[in-house]
């Protein structure tokens, strides 16, 4: 049985390697599956592609978000049968095996083109969990790219008061499609937002952001940084930053979303797989949108031009997805 990864070869070159699938025998707690869709995570793979890593790195799969249809089960695998389809955190390849604590399953009757949000909806998901805000709080979002859009709408079913802002008109665009009312190119576009945002959750990756925000947040606010700031994009200076933090009395943290646990436990509610899982449901309930401006789906035997393309930001859409379907009907025989 042949498997198929999508790998960086060297810096700005990715190609779909042919593998020979040897792992066929099932632990009894394990699914086997045929992945039929995979997300590119625009800024962190964008990032992978585009960095210089040491030789030895190389060659170097890539990827975290997939949906997969299962193929067969082990024998005590008890939630999930042949033919459903589930979410799992691996590379982008034809071919996966996971145990079932690792995987999450689709709600039936949702596309699996949605369900795929759920693990870029959960990205902010963790700083919402810890930030001391409560609904209706205002809050400003900034970048409106994979992580921002769900974010906002995140936000929004939860009660707060969303302020979204991103340069890109049709960004903009998409924002207002799936319900974010209040979505502008600069903050200064809204009324009486002054000093009012109990928080800012910033998404672009884009140190600009946090500086433009500073006069639009109360104080006692807070400020999440969830996007990676991959690139320097100014000259201004830590004093100026600091003195605005200080006197505002405005904290600020990191937005890393591996800093909750991966599983729940008994004393940690919050986990990552349990905020993909509740992201999910949203989606399931039409609370989050997935519209399809949002995404374009292409062949993963083009792995390599699409890598190339995201390596230039582009405004729409937010995101690319792998379409293994028609390719996984023969190349795994």
């Amino acid at each position: 049985m042949k498997d198929y990864r999508v790998t960086y070869v060297k810096k700005k070159e990715a190609r779909l390697v042919e593998h020979e699938w040897e792992d066929v025998e099932l632990a009894g707690n394990e699914i086997f599956g045929q992945n039929i869709l995979s997300m590119i995570s625009t800024g962190s793979e964008r990032g992978g592609f585009l960095t210089d890593f040491s030789a030895d790195s190389y060659p170097m799969e890539t990827g975290s978000s997939s949906i997969a249809r299962v193929i067969k089960t082990g024998k005590d695998v008890k939630g999930i049968c042949e033919g459903d389809l589930f979410f799992n955190d691996g590379h982008h390849t034809l071919l996966v095996k996971k145990s079932e604590e690792d995987i999450i399953p689709v709600p039936r009757g949702l596309a699996p083109e949605k369900a795929l949000y759920a693990r870029y909806a959960a990205v902010s998901m963790t700083s919402i969990f810890k930030a001391g805000i409560k609904p209706v709080e205002k809050v400003i979002v900034t970048g409106l790219g994979l992580v921002g859009i769900m974010c906002a709408q995140v936000l929004s079913s939860f009660g707060f008061d969303v302020y979204a802002v991103d340069p890109s008109p049709e960004r903009r665009e998409i924002a207002l499609k799936v319900g974010i009312t209040n979505a502008g190119g600069s903050l200064a576009e809204f009324s009486g937002l002054n000093w009012a945002a109990g928080a800012l959750m910033e998404c672009s990756g884009n140190e600009n952001a946090i500086i433009n925000s500073l006069d639009y947040i109360r104080k006692g606010g807070e400020i999440y940084q969830i996007g990676v700031p991959w690139n320097k994009n100014s000259d201004w200076d830590a004093h100026s930053l600091l003195r605005s933090l200080f006197y505002g009395f405005i904290s600020i943290h990191g937005g890393w979303e591996w800093s909750i646990p991966r599983k729940p436990g008994d004393f940690a509610p919050h986990s990552s797989n349990g905020h993909i899982r509740s992201a999910m449901e949203l989606i399931a309930q039409g609370k989050i949108k997935v519209v399809e401006d949002m995404y374009e789906l292409r062949d993963p035997r083009d792995c390599n031009e699409v890598y190339n393309e995201i390596s230039i930001p582009r405004m729409r859409p937010t995101c690319m997805i792998l379409d293994w379907r028609e390719f996984g009907k023969t190349a795994s025989k």
